[in-house]
């Protein structure tokens, strides 16, 4: 789903939230005998949506390799094998739920970010992996969005203390990394680090089931989001700029289905009335279970991936208001 679609999403989801019922002016008001400030967050009338803002320190790989022995048998399996590897990003995202009636509930976020370090690490093999080339090159420049949109159906205890939902949405999740130089640990190859060798553009498109949880303690919230995937579309394409023997660029189109897993956590705390400060974990991991890398300028040029996998995971930190 393209980027312009997340955001048309994103705008029903807010409407949504909106026009839902559940308004301040509803709330109950405080007692004489228990003000505002000091009525906990259990006791408090349910929220019925939020919206916030937060920011996500992460690092990440994405690894590839693919297998040509069918087209030469002299080559290895896996013949080729490229790391991108210590991928350090910020990113920033908005983030919603919102009640649809008594027990349903939409939920979704939309990110952007930049990759700022990483390395790629691109290793060739023959027959017997006997490796007959180990290059490293550097990262130079990088970028990653990503957005999800569920819905689901919540279950609330213990008087609003304990909230658990289960929920199916989809995601999607876009990298791209811009590699400079190269150095040879085996082999000759040898690039200077101001010439762009390889540029990497992947995209994971996935459908997500999940269980969403909210504990309440006091004036405090631990929130916990565990989404598997248990179908999933990458499509990635590979830009080889000093290969003019590929053909143009993109000259390489790697494409399969995988599976994988999506969760994080959350601990948040109320610093003013309906209003919170949270910081948590998040990681994110799909990988393949079949695929190919198409090097589409040549007849026979399709060759079977081996391996195909991208993770994420870090730090977040975020503020959110609830209504």
């Amino acid at each position: 789903m393209p980027v312009d679609k997340f955001r048309r999403i994103w705008v029903a989801l807010m409407l949504a939230a909106a026009v839902s019922p559940g308004t301040a002016a509803e709330e109950a008001a405080p007692t004489e005998s228990a003000p505002a400030a000091m009525v906990p967050a259990a006791m408090a009338p349910a929220a019925r949506g939020e919206l916030g803002a937060r920011y996500w320190l992460s690092t990440g790989e994405t690894k590839v390799s693919h297998n040509a022995q069918g087209s030469n048998p002299a080559f290895g399996n896996p013949t080729s094998i490229l790391t991108y590897e210590n991928l350090d990003a910020n990113s920033l995202e908005i983030f919603g739920r919102s009640l649809l009636g008594r027990n349903w509930f939409l939920k979704g976020m939309l990110g952007v970010g930049t990759i700022n370090a990483g390395s790629l690490d691109d290793e060739d093999y023959l027959r017997g992996q006997v490796k007959f080339s180990d290059t490293t090159s550097a990262i130079t420049e990088g970028s990653l969005s990503y957005g999800t949109i569920d819905v689901g159906r919540q279950w609330v205890l213990k008087e609003g203390a304990v909230n658990l939902g289960v929920f199916g949405g989809f995601s999607q999740w876009t990298e791209e990394y811009e590699a400079s130089g190269a150095t040879a640990t085996v082999g000759s190859i040898n690039i200077d680090n101001s010439i762009k060798v390889i540029t990497y553009n992947v995209r994971w498109r996935a459908l997500r089931v999940g269980f969403a949880g909210q504990f309440v303690f006091g004036r405090a919230r631990l929130g916990v989001d565990l989404a598997l995937v248990p179908y999933a579309k990458f499509y990635a394409e590979d830009s080889h700029h000093l290969r003019t023997d590929l053909g143009p660029v993109p000259n390489i189109i790697d494409s399969g289905e995988g599976y994988g897993v999506q969760a994080e956590a959350e601990f948040r705390y109320e610093i003013a009335r309906r209003t919170e400060l949270g910081v948590g974990l998040r990681y994110w991991h799909l990988e393949s279970v079949n695929g190919t890398s198409d090097f589409h300028h040549f007849s026979n040029g399709e060759t079977p991936i081996v391996e195909f996998s991208t993770w994420r995971a870090g730090l977040m930190l975020s503020v959110r208001h609830l209504w």
